[in-house]
């Protein structure tokens, strides 16, 4: 298909390519609407709404997603499970750097959950990292304290000479970083949720 409106201001090139995902309405000319990769999606004001010059023809709030090459997009509502996300489990006793691969994508933010491997200790932490900020919420001291940390997002507290502390140091294209700092003795069982 050959495209012939101008390029201005307010249609960006991309829309006019003949190797684009999608062009704009056309009953007669242009029309390109190829698949796309899977998964890439473009957001619809509703029925009948212009996006620029693009007709969006999904229901509100919907995303235009490719389904894979050769298959028409759909418009869906998106969901964390379109996007990507990895949960995983480990376990950690020792001081030091801890990487993790696997992920399958490089997150923006990870929730931590962790526990003491001794559960009558009932101590846990929950905790949020996204590299640059580290926190969590937690149960100390044989589950004697509960309370909130800026500096670490798995925080598992037995007494003040034995705790083990982790942030995330590194997010890489396939999974993480956590740096550890142990004084004394203590281990836990942690889980986490990487979101895209």
């Amino acid at each position: 298909m050959i495209i012939t409106a101008p390029v201005t201001d307010y249609i960006p090139a991309s829309i006019l390519t003949t190797q684009g995902d999608i062009v704009q309405r056309g009953a007669a000319q242009p029309q390109r609407l190829a698949a796309g990769v899977f998964g890439i999606g473009y957001r619809s004001g509703g029925i009948g709404a212009l996006v620029g010059q693009l007709q969006l023809a999904g229901a509100m709030n919907t995303y235009l997603k490719g389904t894979g090459l050769g298959a028409n997009p759909n418009y869906r509502v998106l969901a964390l499970r379109d996007t990507g996300i990895h949960i995983g489990t480990n376990t950690r006793n020792v001081a030091g750097n801890q990487v993790i691969t696997g992920v399958g994508f490089e997150s923006s933010v990870i929730i931590f959950v962790a526990v003491d491997s001794v559960t009558s200790n009932q101590n846990w932490s929950i905790g949020f990292d996204n590299e640059a900020v580290h926190q969590s919420t937690y149960r100390a001291y044989n589950g004697t304290a509960i309370t909130s940390n800026t500096t670490n997002s798995l925080t598992i507290v037995r007494d003040i000479s034995n705790m083990l502390l982790g942030l995330l140091s590194a997010i890489g294209a396939d999974g993480f970083t956590i740096t550890w700092t142990l004084t004394g003795a203590c281990s836990l069982k942690y889980m986490y949720l990487c979101l895209p």
